[in-house]
Order: C-alpha cells, then structure tokens, then sequence
C-alpha cells in the first residue's frame, strides 16, 4: 500500500500543472497502437461506454510492471486542474496485466495491451484525455491523446472546393451543422467547434463560433475553416518482411533483420492521380509461408528506410517522415537527411512489420510551420478524413465537456 501511493504521489507531481504532449520518454518502447474497434483504426475519439485498445511492445527486455493513468485537459488541451475524482471512476492508476513474449521474430520483446474502459478505471466525463503509461521506476514511457465524447449533439461534416485569388487548386474548405437535441440547452458563448484533417492535431483549427445560430442548429461555414488538400497518402505493404510488398523497392538480408528499402518519393506532382489510402492509418500484419499470423506476438521488425529526390537540399528547411504511426511528431527520430552525394533525403526508422500510411513534411527553420503539401502536391480533390469535435462548458462546470463528434471519410 505505501508503494502504490508513492507512485500515485509521483505520478500527480509529473502531471502538475502540465500541457497534454504526446510522447515517447523510453526509446524501447514501439509498435504503440490505439485501436478502435468502432472505425477499425487508430481514430483515437471513442463514445462515452465504448472500448477501445491499446497496446506497445518494449523492445530487447524482459517483463516489467507497468502502470497507465489517465488525466483530463480542456478543449486547447491545457491542463483543467479537476480532481482525479471528478473525471475518474475507480482507481487514478492501475497496473498492465495482459503481456506476452515476442514469438518466431529476430526482434525479441514484450508485448502489452490495455483494454479500456475496464473494471479498474473509467472516465466519468467526457472531454480530452492524455494516456499515460508508466515503468517499474514509475517513469512515464509513453502518452497519447484521446478524448470521449457524449450524443448531446449531432455533428455533421462536409466540405468544398475553395478557390481563391491566390489559389486555384490546393484548399478544401470544411463546412459543419451540429444539430442540437431536444434535451439539451446549450448556450453559444460556451461552444465551439474543432476541425482535424486526418486525426493530425497538429494541424487542428480550433475554437470556431458558430457563424449562424437558430432554435437548435449551429451553422459554422468560414472561409476560415479551410485545410490544404494535400495528396493521397503513399503507402507500403511488410507483411512479408522477406519479400518486397506494395511500396518497396528493395529488401536486404542482413545477419540478424531484413532491411526495407522504400521506393524514393518523387516530389511535386503537377497532377492528381488517385490513390486509395487509409488516412494516415497503419495495421501491423504478418504473411508468410501462405499463413496468416498473429502480428500481435508474431509481428516482427524492420528497419525500413524512406527517400525523397532531390537535387538540392531544401533552403531554410528541415523534411520530415510524418503519419498516425508517429502521431505526425516532429523529432529527431523521423527527420530526414540530405546525401549531397547522391542527391536525396532519407531517413531510416525501425517499425513493426504491416501495412503503413505516410507522407513528407517540410518545416520551416524560422516559424516551425508545417507544411503538408510542398513534397507531395496539394490537389483539392484529394480523399481526406474530416472531423469535428463539439465542445461545451456546462452551467456552473469547470471543465470542457466533448458533447458530440462528426467526421467525413471521403471516397470515390
């Protein structure tokens, strides 16, 4: 007993007063994965009472007892400084239970999941969440952001062409009607609406008013409200880590691994070509000796390299390998090189063995901005997700409630 309140006394300073950031601490940690069983990937927005996965492998060690928690944050994802006990329902900090040892893979490690909610822990609002798992030494390993929303409102999404003076082909504008339920009594001041493209927070337009109000609908149509179309995402297929799949230009045996090499991005397309993606998404898969296999356990690693052609190195720019397997961070660990000799970009990164979605940011140097558009083209025809998420402060309560969420996956 006097363990476990030390840790959840460490846990709450590591938490004190902090911005949600997705992370990982421990370099170990890989294959993180938030499933969604309602969307069928990593959509990372669950209804109040529905359960999602998550789950990680700790590479080269043995078991270890690890611990998660949970910790609420507002619409902007800064801390609300509520008590553990106004947004949980059971314990603040529980234990992973569910493990198993790697089997019939060069890369040995540990695989864990979590199922929630469950009986140890449930959130009692709902609102945006970070998730954050813990080692033995009660240091945090890894955290993700998800968030629960309720059916107080119906969010509808869709979108358009938007053309300017300036700009004839890249934008798409997001157009939004939430529909209010008989029920609820939601006064405007306390509401506002956030637009993701492709579950990328990083490129989230945020605190919308409504631009028309009537009796039960709110109407957001701004010409503000508009994302770059981008490109459709490139892809490539491991399942088979001995042979090249989709995507792959070449795999090297190596005494201990397969090395994937992937085919070079070849930058700025003057043209839309359709090509069907998942929207960022990944699946870890395993195919071999025609069997399908538990990619769970069984899935195994590779060290599979990205390349972008080009002449020159970008000026006053940094590329990145961007997607919802790496939560579309801008680290060390997936920012590319320039080969002067050779003339491109690459990055290696090592990656359980499935199907991956990813695309090139470039960044500029002086303002940090991202942009998802300069390597890979930006075409307003492009087949994007679209989400919105509906946030209310209730009468006399202290937190952001996330009262409904809409999304547009649009197809051919």
């Amino acid at each position: 007993m006097i363990k476990y309140s030390i840790i959840l006394f460490l846990i709450a300073q590591w938490c004190f007063a902090q911005n949600a950031v997705e992370k990982i601490y421990n370099p170990s940690v890989n294959g993180i994965q938030i499933f969604n069983y309602q969307t069928n990937d990593e959509t990372p927005f669950f209804k109040m009472g529905d359960t999602f996965q998550l789950s990680f492998d700790m590479l080269d060690q043995n078991y270890q007892t690890l611990y998660y928690s949970i910790k609420h944050f507002d619409r902007n994802w800064e801390d609300d400084n509520l008590f553990e006990s106004e947004y949980i329902v059971g314990y603040p900090m529980s234990q992973i239970y569910n493990y198993k040892s790697s089997f019939n893979t060069q890369q040995n490690y540990t695989h864990y999941s979590i199922e929630f909610p469950n009986n140890d822990m449930q959130p009692k609002i709902s609102g945006n969440y970070l998730i954050t798992v813990y080692d033995q030494n009660q240091k945090p390993i890894f955290s993700k952001k998800i968030a629960f929303y309720e059916t107080q409102v119906t969010v509808g999404v869709n979108y358009e062409r938007y053309i300017s003076s300036s700009n004839q082909e890249y934008n798409q504008r997001v157009m939004a009607e939430v529909l209010v339920n008989n029920t609820s009594n939601i006064m405007v001041n306390q509401f506002s609406l956030t637009l993701l493209q492709n579950n990328n927070w990083n490129t989230a337009i945020t605190n919308i008013k409504p631009q028309f109000t009537s009796a039960n609908t709110f109407t957001f149509t701004q010409l503000d409200n508009t994302f770059i179309g981008g490109n459709q995402f490139y892809s490539f297929d491991t399942k088979n880590i001995s042979v090249p799949g989709y995507g792959v230009y070449q795999v090297n045996r190596q005494a201990n691994f397969y090395e994937t090499l992937l085919y070079p991005v070849i930058p700025y397309p003057t043209d839309y070509v359709y090509k069907p993606d998942v929207y960022g998404a990944y699946y870890f898969r395993r195919f071999d000796l025609n069997q399908e296999r538990n990619a769970t356990y069984e899935g195994d690693y590779t060290p599979v390299t990205f390349s972008v052609n080009l002449t020159n190195p970008l000026e006053n720019k940094d590329l990145y390998v961007v997607g919802m397997f790496n939560n579309y961070q801008l680290t060390d660990s997936n920012k590319m090189e320039y080969d002067e000799e050779e003339g491109y970009y690459a990055k290696t990164i090592l990656l359980k063995q499935g199907y991956y979605n990813y695309t090139i940011a470039t960044v500029d140097r002086n303002t940090q901005k991202m942009d998802l558009g300069e390597i890979p083209g930006s075409f307003w025809q492009t087949m994007n997700l679209y989400q919105g998420l509906a946030y209310y402060t209730p009468f006399g309560g202290t937190y952001d409630a996330l009262i409904g969420y809409g999304e547009l996956r649009m197809t051919q």
